[in-house]
């Protein structure tokens, strides 16, 4: 995240125990703006695969190359985990293109 201070929470937890073979870090983003405002969130490209589960969707993002924007607007939150380079095996998803993301809104269609 190039602005964290934009995101009224956001917290990383390294990976412990047997989570850590495939797991850099878990990160919990939450977010409650006030009606019609927008919280433009860059993203910095990282070369590793991020697993973000939110109340409607799972997505898997491929390593990005470039910077993206999530823009945040009412409330929500974001549970993700960013993975270690060998996990792309472990995840068993087509994920070969960089800048890349497949979303679904069933964890079977993701693992």
């Amino acid at each position: 995240m190039l602005r964290p201070d934009r995101l009224p929470r956001f917290d990383r937890i390294p990976a412990t125990g047997a989570a850590a073979q495939w797991v850099r870090w878990f990160w919990i983003s939450q977010w409650d703006l006030p009606d019609g405002a927008e919280s433009a969130q860059d993203v910095i490209g990282f070369p590793a695969l991020n697993v973000v589960v939110e109340p409607s969707t799972v997505s898997v993002s491929g390593a990005t190359t470039k910077l993206s924007t999530q823009v945040l607007t009412g409330s929500g939150w974001a549970v993700g985990a960013l993975m270690r380079p060998a996990a792309v095996y472990w995840i068993e998803v087509e994920t070969a293109a960089l800048d890349d993301q497949v979303e679904t809104t069933s964890l079977d269609d993701v693992a």
